[in-house]
């Protein structure tokens, strides 16, 4: 939580970490809080279950990548980080699948912007791959601010159950607190200014293609801007 990284901050780099990660709660949640005017829809939810299976699918790959990679040498304490957080989310994918058949639904192709968001991860691990890290940030801890509008959505939904909210639940981070546990992984190090640099940048590529874009397309269902 950005409260959390505030409390604790040390250095100027945190400094602005955490507020790249501060703006990236305020815009999900001004998000949830102004396109739910009927509330959250069935096929909206689902859209949310294919984006995250498909996202998660695989994802301890690209952390993996990290730990192996030349650059997180010099981050003795990162590199047992990045292996374990990767087997704690290596089967996330299987939650939202089984959340979308207790609703009736497939997993489906990967969206397109999810597709989009892979190749940028790929081809990042392995020229700037702190940026994967950056952008963990974000997305490990976006939901902090929104957190009280997903559960009034949620609640009010009449498809919702325990049975297909398992995914959800689980990344709440209430019992498993993924948010904190990486800005305290960051905070430990002592980046070189290339590395800070590429956190910074994934965590603003991650805002704008995941809270922003992604969000967009599972609360309409297209792309925006070519309806």
């Amino acid at each position: 939580m950005t409260e959390h990284l505030l409390k604790k901050q040390t250095s100027p780099f945190m400094a602005k970490l955490s507020k790249k990660v501060e703006l990236a709660n305020l815009l999900f949640a001004e998000k949830l809080k102004t396109n739910f005017p009927n509330g959250l829809q069935k096929e909206q939810y689902i859209r949310y279950l294919q984006m995250q299976y498909h996202l998660t699918k695989g994802v301890q790959e690209t952390f993996l990548a990290l730990a192996a990679h030349p650059d997180s040498r010099p981050y003795k304490k990162l590199r047992p980080f990045l292996i374990n957080f990767a087997y704690e989310e290596e089967m996330h994918f299987k939650l939202a699948e089984k959340d979308l058949k207790s609703l009736g639904a497939q997993t489906g192709e990967i969206p397109f912007l999810v597709e989009v968001w892979w190749a940028y991860q790929r081809q990042a691990i392995i020229s700037k791959p702190l940026e994967r890290l950056g952008a963990t940030a974000v997305l490990e801890n976006v939901g902090n601010f929104a957190a009280p509008i997903i559960k009034e959505l949620m609640g009010s939904a009449s498809f919702i159950s325990k049975k297909n909210t398992t995914f959800t639940q689980v990344h709440m981070h209430e019992a498993l607190p993924h948010g904190e546990q990486i800005l305290d992984a960051l905070e430990n190090e002592n980046f070189s200014t290339l590395h800070q640099k590429q956190l910074l940048d994934g965590a603003e590529r991650a805002t704008w293609l995941y809270a922003s874009c992604i969000y967009d397309w599972i609360i309409s269902g297209s792309l925006i801007n070519l309806n």
